[in-house]
């Protein structure tokens, strides 16, 4: 838990002639040589975040290990990398699965620079979502394990709201809800429009099914932020390999989780690319696995 120090304010603002007596007062709670020692304190961890960020000093304790699965997304890889590396804590690490992509993702992520905090992992052959977050969960080291989507219909900054009730001890497992935080925008065109709206519907659906076999009150099943107790998500025996993975998880963490929370997030339908879009088949394949692992098996 962050503790906020504020000395008052009041006392610093007195006549030279009664500084002394002010800090000096029996019932003052403020010690010049602790508010030395804790600008002593931020600063060096200031001048190690930066040394982390630089690469120039590896990063000791993995607080937060957030998971990319990436399929047909090139275009979009190098912001959300980059948004990532903006917003998170200096102890986080990146998992990047490239998951037979066939627009030259590979390509890419090979030829970035080695990073201890970064791992990056090929597929040859497209396998699915759900087989992506298997192979990056037995890479990750992190206190917090994230999902954060490659196609960045969601903003990585909003992640953060989901990743800090668990660092605080406030919930084990955390969704970002895309239905708690409108504005999010949308394609203008009838065809576009008409689509989204059709999403939105069939995932109210598959969540209120989701609710009646998991006892949980989720307002969005198939949120592409999900944020985890490490060891808890580590510890579950997923087996779902495509779209399925959403159901499977959250019906198993229903059953081992003690506290499940949700918290807003930012959603933009419009850069959602293709290869996520929800359809008939996708839907269907959520629709088995809620009813599969509805008693958490």
């Amino acid at each position: 838990m962050t503790t906020t120090f504020q000395p008052s304010v009041e006392k610093f603002l007195a006549a030279p002639e009664q500084l002394d007596q002010a800090l000096t007062t029996p019932d003052d709670a403020v010690n010049p040589d602790e508010i030395l020692q804790r600008i002593d304190d931020t600063l060096g961890l200031i001048a190690e975040a930066n040394q982390i960020a630089c690469g120039a000093s590896p990063v000791k304790q993995i607080d937060v290990s957030v998971i990319v699965p990436i399929h047909n997304c090139r275009e979009f890889i190098p912001e959300v990398i980059d948004r990532i590396d903006e917003v998170m804590p200096p102890a986080t690490e990146t998992i990047l699965v490239d998951d037979g992509s066939e627009d030259g993702s590979w390509h890419y992520l090979r030829g970035l620079p080695e990073r201890s905090n970064r791992t990056i992992l090929h597929r040859r052959r497209h396998h699915g979502r759900g087989s992506a977050i298997r192979m990056a969960l037995r890479h990750t080291r992190g206190h917090v394990v994230a999902i954060q989507d490659a196609d960045m219909a969601y903003d990585p900054a909003d992640l953060l709201g989901a990743i800090w009730p668990i660092l605080e001890e406030q919930a084990e497992v955390v969704y970002g809800s895309r239905s708690m935080r409108r504005g999010g925008s949308h394609s203008n065109n009838l065809r576009g429009g008409l689509s989204n709206r059709m999403r939105r519907i069939v995932n109210r659906c598959l969540t209120t099914c989701s609710n009646l076999t998991t006892g949980l009150h989720l307002s969005d099943l198939e949120t592409g932020h999900k944020v985890f107790l490490g060891d808890l998500i580590r510890s579950l025996p997923l087996t779902e390999t495509g779209s399925g993975i959403d159901a499977e998880i959250t019906a198993k963490v229903a059953r081992a989780a003690s506290t499940v929370m949700e918290v807003p997030t930012h959603y933009t339908a419009d850069l959602r690319a293709p290869e996520y879009a929800r359809n008939a088949k996708t839907a269907m394949t959520t629709l088995r696995s809620l009813i599969a692992h509805r008693n958490g098996n």
